[in-house]
């Protein structure tokens, strides 16, 4: 066959013209899928639904250490409110003891989902001081009324994570983190259910006698169980307390 007959189905150079097309055309490719990603994201919420401010002000409150650190007050809407306490990474924060019932005064960011809401506290232990008011009277002498027994299937979330500190906050690829957060000390809650992302009621996850489970609850985090426990309302604040033993994974 002579070089006359013989077909090469490629060139070395592409032809001008054919350049010009094929760059105008992947620019254009490119902005339209750039284009549906961000529609097709404003078109959704958050896969967690929380949110952290990352604003650090004032908060002021009655402050408890039990069942985990916590603020009482009256600043996150003008009603009688639950916040629990943490520091600005995987830990807990320490309530300081001499405090411990006082009104407080606490410098923090806001941590919220729903009706959940968390302060990680700017400077630990040290954010936390005295305040000299008083506490208002709806702040006191919140008691723990029995809602009953119940059995139900949902996810051990830590607290922080889920309302706002992490996306996603819940289900297998979080297991890790929950860990750690465990491990710290910060407050764990149950989302009932398999509807974690979609926001809603996630009690505070407790013992039998209203104490945090601490790291032997570890093994179970984040992953589907089923629990029969007691639920308990504390002010805002739901509560499903329930013994290790009575928590089983799925």
């Amino acid at each position: 066959m002579s070089k006359e007959d013989f077909f090469i189905g490629w060139s070395a150079q592409t032809p001008r013209v054919d350049r010009r097309f094929m760059l105008a055309a992947s620019a254009g490719l490119i902005a339209s899928a750039a284009g549906a990603g961000a529609l097709m994201a404003s078109a959704h919420d958050s896969a967690v639904g929380g949110r952290w401010d990352g604003v650090v002000r004032d908060w002021t409150g009655l402050l408890l250490s039990e069942p985990y650190p916590l603020l009482r007050t009256l600043d996150l809407d003008g009603t009688p409110r639950t916040a629990f306490l943490a520091t600005s990474r995987k830990t807990a924060v320490r309530a300081p003891a001499h405090l411990d019932g006082a009104f407080v005064r606490v410098r923090a960011g806001l941590i919220a989902r729903d009706n959940h809401a968390m302060l990680a506290v700017a400077d630990g232990e040290a954010g936390i001081v005295a305040d000299a008011a008083a506490a208002p009277a709806s702040l006191l002498d919140w008691p723990a009324v029995a809602a009953g027994d119940v059995m139900l299937t949902g996810e051990i979330l830590d607290a922080k994570c889920w309302f706002g500190a992490m996306r996603p906050g819940f289900g297998r690829t979080h297991k890790a983190c929950a860990a750690l957060c465990t491990r710290g000390g910060l407050p764990l809650a149950f989302c009932v259910g398999s509807v974690c992302s979609l926001g809603g009621e996630a009690p505070l996850l407790l013992d039998a006698g209203g104490r945090p489970h601490g790291r032997a609850i570890l093994p179970l985090v984040a992953d589907p169980v089923v629990l029969r426990g007691r639920l308990v309302q504390v002010g805002d604040v739901q509560q499903i307390r329930a013994d290790l033993g009575a928590i089983h994974r799925l």
